[in-house]
């Protein structure tokens, strides 16, 4: 998951349970502020430097000057469940005199090294349910834990541990709750609609109407509770706690979502009668409700893009491998071509020849974009569109280059 929503679930889990009790605006009088418990600052503070710390390892790369870091490193010790507790221990220590000289009001040492954990837990999880993967057995095991439930960006999700917040906010104060409320809705609206433009740059674009619908949604929970100022009553933990059950629901339904898209996958093998090597059922954007089949075979990989429920068939592609080939054999003895097949889940190769040089190039059909590949044959294959087809200009592609001699020149990551 983006470092971005780590941060929002983060600050979301810290105001529902760990900032103490809070006062709603009418606790007193219909004039009065929403407090919050003094320990709130630092509790809210450290869930969200909890939730977005394993991230720190992306520094590493360029520190480091590893071109292939973010294969190699991302997501590894700093991404431990094995080593959370030295984590949420360190962090705390940090803390401690960090807070004392702000002068806010402190927690035990004990709690703080608590919430720590708790947002460390947070992003280690959000990541695990995504297709990237995650070494949480790391520095004991180095493989990688993948559920596949959600893409690596989520906007449903960020939005849902959001949105609580802001309208808990705009709840704070009633004299400033129309100066909050209607620009906090018109930012919602404005940002659906970046997300849409945003998928559809990517290759996963999604109807206009749901931006209305979003924006809509957006606007009955921020002015549906005023209605005889019921939500001024409610505390900050309550809307918050509210939108966490939120997140934990559509991770569920994503779980669910995937279970069926994984026996939708297994059921399109078998009437092909394909000979699987690997296969997975892989999320894709915007929502929980698009999915990609992937299934590896000793000829390369196939790709079927698709809805759930329904099994709505998108399009079917295959993308022939050319493993066998010696260019290809070569390639494989460098350490940084090793790292990326240990990382690739459904690697192809293609041989290509041109000015002299040859470019053996792996690429992950994990990570293809909709907009990403060029048709070469079509036909039809038992529902949806069939495409033999060629990778396209792929960001995640490794290419070895070897001179007219056969000797390697240069080898890394392609540039966009």
């Amino acid at each position: 998951m983006d470092t971005i929503t780590h941060g929002i679930v983060g600050a979301l889990a810290g105001k529902a349970f760990f900032s103490g009790f809070d006062f709603p605006s009418t606790s007193r009088s219909e004039t009065s502020v929403a407090e919050s418990d003094p320990i709130a600052r630092v509790a809210i503070t450290a869930c969200t430097i909890g939730a977005i710390f394993p991230d720190i390892d992306v520094f590493a790369g360029p520190i480091a000057r590893n071109p292939i870091a973010i294969i190699d490193w991302h997501r590894n010790i700093t991404h431990s469940l094995v080593l959370l507790p030295v984590w949420a221990l360190l962090l705390a220590g940090m803390t401690v005199p960090f807070a004392r000289w702000l002068r806010w009001k402190q927690l035990s040492f004990g709690k703080l090294a608590g919430i720590y954990a708790f947002g460390l837990a947070t992003h280690v999880f959000l990541d695990v349910v995504t297709n990237f993967g995650t070494m949480v057995w790391s520095p004991l095991q180095y493989s990688r834990l993948a559920w596949d439930w959600l893409y690596i960006v989520d906007l449903t999700l960020t939005g849902l541990a959001l949105v609580p917040q802001l309208v808990a906010w705009c709840y704070q104060d009633p004299a400033k709750f129309k100066r909050r409320a209607s620009p906090t809705w018109g930012g919602a609206t404005l940002a659906a609609f970046g997300g849409y433009l945003l998928a559809a740059s990517v290759g996963y674009a999604f109807s206009i109407w749901v931006v209305g619908v979003v924006s809509a949604l957006v606007a009955a929970a921020l002015f549906v509770p005023a209605i005889h100022a019921v939500g001024f009553g409610w505390r900050r933990a309550s809307w918050c706690r509210a939108g966490f059950v939120l997140v934990c629901v559509y991770l569920g339904l994503a779980a669910t979502a995937h279970r069926q898209a994984l026996v939708d996958t297994k059921d399109f093998a078998e009437s092909q009668h394909l000979q699987v090597e690997s296969l997975a059922a892989l999320p894709l954007p915007p929502t929980a409700t698009h999915w990609a089949a992937v299934i590896s075979t000793p000829e390369g990989v196939w790709r079927r893009t698709f809805r759930v429920p329904g099994a709505k068939v998108e399009r079917t592609q295959f993308f022939s491998d050319e493993r066998l080939n010696p260019y290809v054999q070569e390639a494989k003895k460098l350490r940084d071509v090793q790292v990326y097949l240990w990382f690739a889940r459904f690697p192809i190769w293609k041989v290509i020849h041109r000015e002299g040089q040859t470019v053996a190039e792996v690429s992950d059909v994990r990570f293809f974009r909709e907009d990403q590949d060029t048709q070469e044959s079509a036909g039809d294959r038992s529902s949806g569109t069939f495409f033999r087809a060629r990778r396209g200009t792929n960001g995640f592609a490794f290419d070895v280059v070897f001179d007219a001699q056969g000797q390697i020149v240069s080898h890394g990551f392609r540039k966009p």
